[in-house]
């Protein structure tokens, strides 16, 4: 028992020499390190130069970073297009307006599953819709109530270099 009191004060010693004291907490007297600050300097600015380059829509690049797109490019999924129908006879009618079509020697055949507007009308049409980017051609079928066998057709054709709102206008 003897042996066991002197082992556990001696490591009751060892822990209390190897811990530390507490110390006392002079920060009032202590002030902190001086920090040099570096005088301002005019940093030199090196403005990109703007290179004009003649886009080649056939090129082949090895990296991303060798693409030039034109400046009138602009990534947007969609754009905005007002479309208008004169009515001038006031005739009732049905407005179709899609994106799938084809043009042949028979005529025109649309893929009515495609529309992005399908409404009737007895007077004037004016909206506004909201088109994929990459639909460049629309058609607009108008359906004559009088006359369902012989729909009218107008094809629009997306002029990219307009920026903003683009309009298909029909008389």
């Amino acid at each position: 028992m003897k042996l066991t009191n002197i082992v556990l004060v001696s490591m009751m010693s060892f822990l209390m020499v190897a811990c530390g004291g507490g110390g006392g907490d002079d920060s009032s007297t202590s002030t902190p390190p001086a920090v040099a600050t570096p005088a301002p300097v005019d940093p030199i600015v090196n403005e990109p130069e703007v290179v004009e380059v003649e886009l080649d829509p056939n090129a082949t690049y090895d990296t991303t970073a060798e693409l030039v797109v034109a400046k009138s490019f602009i990534i947007d999924q969609e754009y905005e297009l007002r479309v208008s129908y004169n009515n001038d006879d006031n005739l009732n009618a049905y407005l179709s307006v899609c994106t799938e079509f084809t043009e042949g020697k028979s005529g025109v055949k649309v893929n009515y599953k495609s529309c992005l507007l399908r409404t009737s009308i007895e007077s004037d049409y004016a909206g506004t819709l909201r088109v994929a980017n990459d639909k460049d051609r629309l058609v607009m079928a108008i359906w004559y109530l009088d006359d369902m066998d012989n729909p009218r057709y107008e094809i629009w054709e997306n002029d990219r270099d307009v920026i903003g709102v683009r309009t298909f206008e029909v008389n």
